[in-house]
């Protein structure tokens, strides 16, 4: 199983809050009746096929980056110009208004330019990372700031987009399993759900 695999996989909200309950953020593992178990590095690399021992992703500099700027960034590498209302606070892509975007474009052939495929394949990529990866926990919204990890497609293959990945999630279960916490990121665990239920093999009774 591939990433790509991993953003059909269906979430139950039953089962996400199940397992956001028996999250221990001192321990990062989940506690079942059963026996204790947790997410690790070599889940991610064996089933989502995704590197995790290359180079960091560093986004030094990104909180500076004005809105304006972003729209310019998306237009130089995705060819799209977004409208002006596409971004919510600085770097916040409106998943509606890329999906609206998507739907309009026509089709890559093998006449094709090199610049627009390239452009082409850095918006499909920053689709999936945002929206399967590093997912926003409201289900729509995607961070723009992976856009400066895609601009180089060459060198995007070598950082360690696992080791990112397990981060973000394991932050986004400590935040969800807070008593007080509001946010129950269940648009957040698709992406783990099919590394616990294939990997694991567990059931909650």
């Amino acid at each position: 199983m591939g990433v790509l695999e991993v953003g059909d996989e269906q979430s139950d909200e039953g089962i996400i809050t199940a397992l956001i309950e028996r999250w221990r953020p001192e321990t990062h593992i989940i506690h079942m009746r059963t026996g204790e178990f947790t997410i690790t590095l070599q889940d991610i690399e064996v089933l989502c096929d995704i590197p995790i021992d290359s180079d960091p992703l560093v986004q030094a500099g990104v909180r500076q980056i004005s809105k304006s700027r972003w729209r310019e960034l998306m237009f130089e590498l995705t060819g799209w110009l977004s409208e002006e209302g596409s971004i919510k606070g600085n770097s916040l892509l409106r998943i509606k208004a890329l999906s609206k975007h998507v739907e309009i474009l026509d089709d890559i052939d093998d006449d094709t330019d090199e610049i627009v495929v390239q452009q082409r394949v850095r918006l499909y990529l920053h689709w999936l990372f945002g929206g399967t990866i590093f997912p926003d926990n409201t289900g729509a919204l995607l961070s723009l700031d992976f856009l400066l990890d895609i601009r180089d497609l060459d060198a995007m293959g070598r950082k360690a987009w696992g080791a990112a990945a397990l981060s973000y999630l394991y932050n986004s279960l400590c935040h969800a399993s807070m008593w007080n916490s509001r946010e129950f990121h269940y648009y957040v665990v698709p992406f783990s759900l099919t590394v616990l239920f294939n990997w694991k093999n567990i059931s909650i009774i």
